[in-house]
């Protein structure tokens, strides 16, 4: 679990820093390369709020401020929020990586189109498997008497929406961080080869 953890954390990472350096080029150029890049940040946003969660969830429950089964509910709910995003930008990087490997040719990029077909595959097939349960669970979990007993049920349901809507945050909030410092740390193009680049 550790290893996937930080594997996880080190991609959306990558991500993120591929996209804060393609990010003033593709601004200024726009059209389907800027919209690549806003998928490449959209799954860099996902991974992170995915490791993030990780971490409070299990934090609050190892500290007794959750029970085991609110802290896996808080996991499902993360689930059910972050994988339709991960899903569709995954096929959209995929769909563009056979693209770039049809049009310009080379094993590095049929290596990555291959990769991520895989990866897109694998994502779609655990979603189709779990996808159902985990929102039945979520939507099951979520279910309050307001006319019975059920205040530290709703404080529990609470502390999970929050702590799942702080992952989030967390996770957008990390993802810009680090397109924007990348962004900023790069050499701005001269018209000329922003004209060049829109015409390839």
């Amino acid at each position: 679990l550790v290893f996937v953890w930080f594997l996880n954390f080190g991609i959306s990472w990558l991500n993120a820093w591929g996209c804060g350096k393609a990010w003033a080029e593709t601004k200024a150029v726009g059209g389907w390369r800027h919209f690549m890049v806003w998928m490449g940040a959209i799954m860099a946003a996902s991974g992170f709020t995915w490791c993030i969660l990780i971490l409070l969830s299990l934090g609050a429950v190892g500290l007794g401020y959750l029970p085991m089964h609110y802290g896996a509910l808080a996991m499902k709910l993360g689930y059910v929020l972050i994988i339709p995003g991960i899903l569709f930008s995954g096929l959209m990087i995929t769909i563009d990586s056979w693209a770039r490997a049809f049009r310009e040719g080379g094993v590095l990029n049929y290596g990555v189109a291959t990769y991520n077909t895989f990866a897109q595959v694998h994502n779609t097939m655990s979603a189709m498997s779990s996808y159902g349960d985990a929102l039945s669970e979520v939507v099951s979990g979520f279910k309050i008497d307001l006319d019975g007993e059920d205040g530290l049920k709703l404080a529990l349901v609470l502390a999970v929406v929050a702590i799942v809507a702080l992952s989030v945050v967390a996770g957008i909030l990390l993802t810009v961080l680090i397109i924007k410092r990348t962004a900023a740390n790069d050499r701005l193009l001269s018209l000329g080869e922003m004209q060049r680049t829109r015409a390839q």
